[in-house]
């Protein structure tokens, strides 16, 4: 589980920085938003995208994912970064709610603005 927990929380990183080969590879799923101060998902969308994405996340099911991510240090992370993970449209149900990586203004420019 470490070794899926550093994976979960580079991705993030990698995310936070605003990496070109990762925000491109969000941009072409149509289930996120890739805006220029934001990246929105929901976490069916994010753990099924990760399933096809790097094979460590194959080794774990939903609800472990799940858990995962809520504990992890995800947020003290990407706030190294300059960004943030909010709850962008909270319906109650941690499964259908819609999260949201922000980068904060002023701390890095998009590079696709």
């Amino acid at each position: 589980m470490q070794k899926i927990q550093q994976a979960l929380i580079s991705f993030f990183e990698q995310v936070a920085q605003k990496n070109t080969t990762q925000l491109e590879s969000l941009k072409k799923e149509q289930c996120f938003s890739v805006e220029h101060n934001s990246w929105q998902f929901t976490l069916p969308d994010f753990y099924s995208y990760l399933q096809h994405q790097d094979v460590v996340f194959s080794s774990i099911d939903y609800k472990q994912f799940r858990q995962l991510i809520f504990n992890s240090p995800i947020n003290q992370t990407v706030k190294l970064h300059g960004a943030e993970i909010v709850i962008t449209e909270n319906l109650n149900k941690v499964d259908k709610s819609t999260y949201a990586l922000v980068w904060q203004a002023g701390k890095q420019e998009a590079p696709f603005d």
